[in-house]
């Protein structure tokens, strides 16, 4: 099956900035490509949905054409793709058809698709299908591949779903440094090493040794966290969804919601098993 990456689209500048992202990410497997899918939400199909886009709608036709030549500037295959379906329902169906090997979308203000796609209306897809979730910034304007990478750990040990795991092929090709992150209390001994050992028994980043820990105290986990991927200059952040903290509202208030919507670099959240 050919590895393929989803880019959900809301025509804006931040899918140029994931568009760029991802594609050079399918440069590095082979018969890598993109789906890039944009949800057309029609205010006199969905009025519910009239508050979410501009009163001037392009025609689906005038999107479906900003879609095929957004896709055929890209370095890879890509095929464009519009729905009228509600965006849970969409999702479900990408993931049905193209099982990718992950779910891509960019961050441009608050209001635009990133919150839609972290919504209760794509939330149960997005536990469902247990797939990896790509956060681009818009400021990427020219994003590097990862070669640094940031991995947020805890002091609790995690199992990778299967979909997480299938990024092996793509990590192997990335061949990273990997620094991992725990950020502790101020006080009280070090419990890091368990997250140590459960980013190592992975596999997915390459040589993990005690070098390899940038331990924080004094700081809120977030921003402990992206103080250690600067200190590092990390082109990727990686953090894990427990499936209980995605039931407690992960993309809401966790540290991970934080990540995602103030990282100046990619957040890549890897969803693992109980």
């Amino acid at each position: 099956m050919q590895p393929t990456f989803v880019v959900l689209s809301d025509l804006n500048s931040a899918t140029d900035a994931v568009l760029r992202y991802t594609s050079q990410l399918a440069t590095q497997l082979p018969e890598g490509h993109l789906v890039l899918m944009h949800v057309f939400q029609d205010p006199l199909l969905f009025p519910e949905s009239a508050l979410m886009v501009p009163v001037t709608t392009p025609s689906r036709h005038a999107m479906m054409a900003d879609l095929a030549q957004r896709a055929g500037q890209l370095p890879v295959p890509a095929e464009p793709e519009l729905t009228v379906d509600t965006l849970g329902l969409a999702l479900a169906d990408a993931v049905q058809r193209h099982h990718p090997l992950l779910l891509a979308a960019g961050r441009e203000q608050p209001t635009t698709l990133i919150d839609r796609v972290l919504s209760n209306m794509a939330l149960p897809v997005l536990q469902g299908a247990h797939y990896p979730l790509l956060l681009v910034p818009e400021e990427c304007s020219d994003p590097e591949l990862p070669r640094r990478v940031v991995v947020a750990a805890d002091d609790q040990p995690f199992w990778l779903t299967a979909p997480s795991l299938a990024l092996a092929d793509l990590f192997e090709a990335l061949n990273p440094t990997t620094t991992v992150v725990h950020v502790a209390a101020a006080q009280g001994p070090s419990k890091a090493g368990i997250g140590l050992d459960a980013v190592r028994r992975t596999g997915l980043f390459g040589p993990i040794d005690n070098n390899s820990l940038y331990e924080v105290r004094e700081e809120a986990p977030a921003d402990g966290i992206l103080h250690a991927a600067a200190e590092v200059n990390a082109q990727l952040i990686v953090v894990m969804a427990r499936p209980h903290t995605l039931l407690g509202g992960l993309f809401h208030r966790s540290v991970t919601a934080q990540l995602l919507h103030r990282s100046p670099v990619p957040v890549l959240v890897l969803p693992t098993t109980d």
